[in-house]
C-alpha cells in the first residue's frame, strides 16, 4: 500500500484501516523508512519553504500579526532538528506504549506499538502542508493533535488488543506520557538552539549582554 493511500485511509476510515494494520506484517525499520520519515519531511520542507524562502515569520503562522523572520540558515537548522526530534519522540512513544500495554491487558509487542504510534501520528504530519497559512494553520494543527488522540483510541483494541473497557484509561496515559516526552524534547531543542544559534553572534542571532 502506498504512503498516500495509507495516510488517506487512516484519516478517513480509521476503524477499517486499524484492522488492516493490525494483521499486516511490518518491521520497525520499515515503518520508519517507508512511512514515518517521508511524512516527517513534510513539516521540514514546509518550514524551510514558507517560513524561510517566503519570509513568513512564526508570528505570522500563528496568526498573531507580522513578526521578524529568522535567518534562513537558522530556520533550516531548526527544521532539521525538528525532523530528528520527531522520529526520536516517535520511537520513544512506541517503546513506552509497548511496556505500558500489559498494565491494561494489552499485548507487549514493540512492532504493534510502533504501528499504533506511527500511523496515529499521520494527521500532524499531513497538516503541515497548510501549517504556513496564518491562523488557519494553527487551528488545523490543534485539530490534528485532537484527531491523533482519537486515532490512538480507535487503534488500541485492534492493534494492541486492549479490552474496550480499558481503552479510555490507556489513551489518557498515552497522552500524559506524550506531554512529558514533548516537554523533555522541547527543552533539549531549546537548549541546542540557544547554544548553537542564539548565543552565537557569528550566527546572526546573538543576544546582547554585558
Amino acid at each position: 500500500m502506498s504512503i498516500v493511500e495509507r495516510a488517506k485511509n487512516i484519516i478517513l476510515k480509521p476503524t477499517y484501516e486499524w484492522n488492516v494494520i493490525a494483521s499486516e506484517p511490518a518491521t520497525i525499520g520499515g515503518l520508519f523508512k517507508g512511512y514515518a520519515a517521508p511524512l516527517v519531511l513534510i513539516p521540514l520542507v514546509s518550514t524551510i519553504l514558507f517560513t524561510g524562502l517566503l519570509g513568513i515569520s512564526a508570528a505570522d503562522m500563528m496568526g498573531f500579526g507580522s513578526g521578524m523572520p529568522l535567518d534562513l540558515t537558522a530556520i533550516a537548522g531548526m527544521a532539521i532538528l525538528s525532523f530528528i526530534v520527531s522520529l526520536v519522540s516517535l520511537f520513544v512513544m512506541g517503546t513506552v506504549v509497548k511496556f505500558v500495554s500489559p498494565s491494561f491487558d494489552g499485548t507487549s509487542d514493540k512492532v504493534q506499538a510502533m504501528k499504533l504510534m506511527t500511523y496515529a501520528s499521520t494527521p500532524t504530519w499531513v497538516v503541515a502542508l497548510v501549517s504556513w497559512i496564518p491562523f488557519l494553520g494553527a487551528v488545523l494543527g490543534f485539530a490534528a493533535i485532537v484527531y491523533v488522540v482519537y486515532l490512538i483510541y480507535c487503534g488500541l483494541n485492534p492493534v494492541m488488543g486492549v479490552p474496550k473497557e480499558k481503552i479510555a484509561g490507556f489513551t489518557v496515559v498515552i497522552v500524559l506520557i506524550y506531554v512529558v516526552v514533548a516537554l523533555i524534547m522541547s527543552g533539549i531543542v531549546a537548549g541546542l538552539l540557544y547554544s548553537t544559534y542564539f548565543s552565537n553572534p557569528m550566527m546572526g542571532g546573538g543576544i546582547s549582554g554585558a
